[in-house]
């Protein structure tokens, strides 16, 4: 995969085909120019010149270089321990690099994105929605940026929580440089710093954008603290709530604050819910939410993670259609053609079986663990 994703011109969605049409990535590889040029968006003059650079390991020895010697591990989309969530949106990464350790409780993820030029409100309000989230269970998620990014997670280590920062350079150049200390102290409290960017990769205006969609693709929803109308972080919100389907929440400011115009528009819009308090954060996350609001009173943050019991009851009435279909392993078309549910349905209930432990997913098919 490694050397797919360092071939020029081979992005994430034709990478995504060319997984589809030859089943993995040795096999494409292995393909001829001709082969190659049937797949969707790939032209005979591009396959060759794909086929030709593959001869070339230069590249991706200097690659491994850089990798071992800052302690990154690579995770393929084919990998089982590729994030759950971000599997499910449109162009999802082929190949992350991850430098600390990715968990299955980030399945529980919460994208807190806003402002780089934050307020004191916004990075006081950072502070306070990072750690009680945390604490109630999920798993930070942010850019690495300044601002709101770095006070949600400062907050987030403090209680001792999960974060993982997204970035939108190589991880061996750190970016902003000021904030390689933290990117140090997230890796070593257990969570990670990621990218999906080659190791030197410089940061860029244009890399952004595509980091944002991992931020949301990894989390269960994405609440924004201060936004102005024109923000990053409203391009993240909008890709949650347009492209991923996810809840997109939104803190209000002051009403005169040109920092919080965009929470205010958003949220008049209609497509951000207004939240006052992590535990509304958690009441419009859905199942996920519900079952961590369930368990909070009962269980510390330390014993809920441990436990699977509170993954184990109350499915709902799709969750319950799509478990009893499951008596052998089924590809997603399957349980859509048995089910009839919509497939929009079908994927955010899988996604919450799979982290309930009720179904497992292994070479694209899905079934119940017994």
């Amino acid at each position: 995969m490694l050397q797919l994703t360092l071939t020029s011109g081979l992005g994430p969605t034709l990478i995504r085909r060319c997984l589809e049409a030859f089943g993995s990535a040795t096999q494409v590889l292995e393909a001829t120019p001709q082969a190659l040029a049937n797949v969707s968006g790939i032209s005979p003059n591009k396959a060759s010149q794909f086929v030709a650079s593959w001869s070339d390991q230069s590249a991706i020895n200097q690659e491994l270089e850089l990798i071992a010697e800052h302690g990154v591990q690579l995770l393929s989309i084919e990998d089982e321990g590729y994030p759950k969530l971000l599997k499910w949106i449109n162009d999802p990464p082929p190949l992350l690099y991850v430098r600390g350790q990715l968990s299955e409780e980030d399945a529980l993820g919460l994208a807190i994105v806003g402002a780089r030029k934050c307020t004191r409100y916004g990075r006081e309000m950072a502070d306070r929605f990072a750690a009680g989230c945390s604490q109630l269970g999920l798993s930070i998620i942010s850019g690495g940026a300044y601002g709101i990014d770095t006070a949600s997670h400062q907050a987030t280590l403090r209680v001792k929580g999960r974060t993982i920062a997204v970035i939108g350079n190589g991880l061996a150049k750190p970016y902003p440089q000021p904030n390689v200390k933290l990117f140090d102290e997230i890796v070593a409290s257990g969570g990670a710093v990621i990218s999906e960017l080659p190791m030197a990769t410089s940061p860029r205006p244009e890399n952004f954008p595509a980091r944002n969609r991992i931020i949301s693709g990894m989390s269960l929803g994405t609440l924004v603290i201060e936004a102005a109308n024109r923000s990053g972080a409203l391009i993240t919100a909008r890709l949650a709530a347009e492209d991923h389907g996810r809840e997109v929440m939104a803190l209000p400011g002051p009403v005169d604050s040109a920092m919080s115009a965009g929470c205010h528009r958003i949220i008049r819009q209609g497509w951000a819910t207004l939240v006052t308090s992590p535990a509304e954060v958690l009441e419009n996350l859905g199942d996920a939410g519900q079952l961590l609001q369930a368990g909070g009173d009962e269980m510390t943050a330390e014993s809920r993670t441990e436990s699977s019991s509170l993954f184990a009851a109350n499915l709902s009435e799709s969750q319950q259609k799509i478990m009893s279909v499951m008596d052998s392993e089924l590809a997603i078309n399957d349980i859509a053609r048995l089910t009839t549910l919509p497939m929009h349905v079908i994927q955010s209930d899988l996604t919450m079986l799979e982290i309930r432990g009720a179904i497992s997913r292994q070479a694209g098919k899905y079934a119940k663990k017994r």
